[in-house]
């Protein structure tokens, strides 16, 4: 997964995480590996997407249909796609099988491909988006199934807080995820559960990739101190996207 010795990974952040913004943060910025998207796939979730963003937040906003080659366009700015992560909203089967058929057709070297189930925008989570999936474990098999049956490796971003470990953790080590990305923020509380993490980290037969509140490298450590391989960067990187070179020094 991109380079070894470099933890540090740029999380997807709807709206912002383009081609241009991923590729100044791996070449210039000293990530890892960088993430673009969340990407909403199909009428559903592009329809929500654009309500999400008439109410004033950021959104990638797809045309239906043309969705692969509109990644694809953001995907080759990318310098290196064995270094690179693709963040898609998916709500059902049908849409991610007409997603990897145009796609897999387009793309030559095989990103991976991160599920997200961790969105919480109520316009995505009521179609069963986001992280409508962690209730809706037949749709996510299928999904998963899919992307695997097609030579993707898959990474799966979830929010530590939404399901609890007991009920994921066997449905992780069936899917036999590449990746498990986790949210994993204390519920009215500042910083990160490194707790769950750890728990995680234990259970699960998969590279784990700790999020939240990564903000320098004390906080950064604090992730990998857990056993997770990997961190990964949100709003820190958008408010400074040199951030990385600062984390991943000495490492």
């Amino acid at each position: 997964m991109g380079n070894s010795e470099n933890p540090s990974i740029l999380a997807a952040m709807a709206g912002i995480t383009d081609g241009d913004f991923a590729n100044y943060c791996l070449l210039e910025g000293g990530a890892g590996m960088v993430t673009i998207g969340g990407y909403p796939i199909g009428r559903e979730m592009i329809t929500a997407s654009v309500k999400v963003a008439q109410r004033g937040r950021k959104e990638f906003i797809l045309q239906v249909g043309k969705e692969a080659s509109e990644i694809l366009r953001e995907a080759q700015i990318i310098s290196s796609l064995t270094s690179l992560i693709i963040n898609l909203r998916l709500n059902n089967l049908k849409d991610t099988r007409k997603f990897i058929h145009r796609f897999e057709d387009l793309i030559i070297e095989r990103p991976i491909i991160e599920i997200n189930a961790h969105c919480r925008q109520s316009e995505i989570s009521q179609i069963g988006g986001g992280q409508g999936l962690l209730q809706r474990f037949d749709v996510l098999t299928n999904i998963i199934k899919a992307f695997h049956s097609k030579d993707f490796k898959i990474s799966l971003k979830v929010r530590g807080n939404v399901i609890h470990p007991d009920i994921l953790i066997p449905r992780v080590n069936q899917w036999q995820l590449d990746f498990l990305h986790i949210d994993s923020y204390k519920t009215g509380e500042k910083g990160t559960d490194l707790g769950l993490l750890e728990h995680y980290v234990n259970e699960i037969n998969a590279p784990l990739i700790g999020n939240n509140s990564v903000v320098d490298k004390k906080s950064a450590q604090a992730i990998l101190s857990t056993g997770a391989q990997y961190f990964s960067v949100a709003r820190a990187a958008r408010k400074n996207p040199l951030i990385f070179k600062t984390f991943v020094k000495n490492f």
